[in-house]
């Protein structure tokens, strides 16, 4: 039995998960404490309320976030060459091109297939374009991001963080993981 929408819910929950699980720090509050530490002025991190969500890709899953988001109270903006400005229009989210989505968001989610065009189209030129403050986040295809350029990013301080579900190589054990609580990391 084929059932394409199955996963779609649990993979945009888990895009949500992750933003927030960066935007609270709850990796590094549940470390902090498990290891004897009460440190709560440290971990107070930032509200998603208010903030602005870039969604490459308003397929199903990246509908699905958006509802979500919107009920969050995020503002919710999307990339999506296939998508028809009218029918964007009724869905009633704002349609960006790419550079501007990127310059403007507080997070950027990926739901973009696996094309040859989508195959790395986040690399350094990308990452660079995002504000310094703003967390990308992928739980679609490992192979959408340039991973060297994600850690040279995040490393130097253009790019705040990361939540990843999916990498090129699975199971993952690159340098993303010596990131420390700037990346939030699961296995798919």
């Amino acid at each position: 039995e084929n059932v394409p929408d199955a996963n779609s819910q649990s993979a945009a929950e888990h895009a949500i998960a992750l933003m927030y699980a960066l935007s609270r720090n709850i990796s590094a509050a549940d470390a902090s404490l498990k290891s004897g530490k009460w440190e709560k002025t440290q971990y107070v991190g930032t509200e998603l309320q208010g903030k602005t969500l870039g969604i490459i890709g308003l397929g199903r899953i990246g509908q699905i976030v958006a509802r979500l988001a919107r009920g969050i109270g995020m503002e919710v903006v999307f990339y999506d060459p296939y998508i028809p400005k009218e029918r964007a229009k009724a869905m009633g989210y704002t349609s960006l091109k790419l550079e501007k989505l990127l310059k403007t968001s507080d997070y950027v989610t990926l739901h973009a297939v696996l094309t040859p065009e989508t195959n790395g189209m986040f690399g350094a030129k990308e990452l660079t374009l995002m504000k310094p403050s703003a967390r990308l986040i992928n739980v679609a295809r490992g192979e959408l991001v340039d991973e060297d350029a994600l850690y040279n990013a995040i490393k130097s301080g253009k790019l705040a963080g990361a939540g990843i579900d999916v990498f090129e190589e699975e199971p993952y054990e690159g340098k993303l993981l010596q990131l420390g609580d700037r990346v939030v990391v699961t296995p798919h």
